[in-house]
C-alpha cells in the first residue's frame, strides 16, 4: 500500500508533466488527499459544489479557524482549468509519462511511440520493448511491470478523452517517404527563432521523426540555434559532440535545399 506521501506525489507528477493545466501543485494536492481524493481521476469526477464543501483549517492563525479550502471563484476556475486540459492538445507520449511509471519520463515515452501506438505498449513484453534502440533489458522488465501498475487506471482516464496528439510512426514516416535528415535525431532548438514559433517548429520536427528534448545533453544529435544565444552555451554543447547548426541551416536541412 502506498504511503500518503507517494499518493500525493502521483497525482502531482501527473498535472506537473500533462504541463496545460495550473492550480494543482503540491498545496492543492495535499488539500484534496486530506478529503479523500487518492486518485487522478477522482479528481477529475469532481464537481464545483466538491471543491465548495470542502473546508480546512486557516493557516498562520493562532486559533483554530475553518474556512472554505476552495472559494467560489476558485473552485469554478478549478473545473474549468479540468475541462480545459482534456480539450488542450496534448501529446500522447507526454499523457503516457504523467503516469509516473519508472524509466517512463518523457524522452523514452516518446521514443517507444515511435514504433508502437499508445494503447498497444500495454501489451508488450520485455523482448519487444528491448528490441527498441536505447531500451536495456533492465529497463524493459521495469517498464513491463510499471504498466502492468498504472493499466486500470491509464484506461479510465484515457476515456475521459484528452486531446491526444498521436506520435507518428517511423515506420508510416519511412512507407509515407517523409524521413528526412533529422529522423532519429536527437534535436534542440535554442534561441529566437524566426521561421515561425518554436512549438511549432518542435511539432514539425517530430512529424519528420526527430526527438526533440529541451536540453544539450550527450545524447543530442543536433542544437539549433536561433538569434540571441550565447557563446557559452553553444560551445558547451560542442564539447558534448553536438553538432551546432543555425536556424537557416536547418530549414535547408529538413527542406534538402
Amino acid at each position: 500500500m502506498e504511503c500518503p506521501a507517494q499518493i500525493e506525489h502521483t497525482m502531482e507528477h501527473f498535472f506537473k508533466t500533462l504541463g496545460n493545466i495550473d492550480g494543482f501543485g503540491d498545496k492543492t494536492i495535499k488539500k484534496l488527499y486530506t478529503h479523500g481524493v487518492r486518485t487522478v481521476l477522482q479528481i477529475y469526477q469532481m464537481k464545483e459544489e466538491d471543491f465548495r464543501q470542502m473546508k480546512c483549517e486557516k493557516e498562520d492563525t493562532e486559533t483554530k479557524k475553518i474556512v472554505d479550502c476552495f472559494g467560489p471563484v476558485q473552485s469554478k476556475n478549478m473545473i474549468d482549468q479540468l475541462q480545459r486540459s482534456r480539450i488542450d492538445p496534448i501529446e500522447d507520449w507526454r499523457f503516457l509519462a504523467s503516469f509516473g511509471v519508472f524509466r517512463m519520463g518523457g524522452g523514452n515515452c516518446e521514443k517507444l511511440l515511435r514504433h508502437y501506438r499508445l494503447l498497444a505498449v500495454f501489451d508488450l513484453d520485455n523482448n519487444k520493448i528491448a528490441e527498441v534502440e536505447g531500451f536495456a533489458k533492465v529497463t524493459a522488465k521495469a517498464i513491463v511491470t510499471g504498466l502492468k501498475k498504472i493499466r486500470s487506471q491509464f484506461m479510465k482516464l484515457y476515456k475521459l478523452e484528452f486531446n491526444l496528439q498521436i506520435t507518428p510512426l517511423l515506420s508510416e514516416l519511412k512507407e509515407a517517404g517523409v524521413i528526412s535528415e533529422i529522423a532519429g535525431k536527437q534535436i534542440v532548438f535554442t534561441g529566437a527563432m524566426t521561421s515561425g514559433k518554436r512549438t511549432g517548429m518542435e511539432a514539425e520536427a517530430r512529424k519528420l521523426g526527430a526527438k526533440v528534448s529541451s536540453s544539450v545533453s550527450k545524447k543530442t544529435d543536433y542544437l539549433i540555434t536561433g538569434e540571441n544565444v550565447g557563446e557559452t552555451k553553444i560551445n558547451a554543447a560542442k564539447s558534448k559532440g553536438v553538432k551546432v547548426i543555425s536556424e537557416k541551416q536547418y530549414i535547408r536541412l529538413i527542406r534538402k535545399e
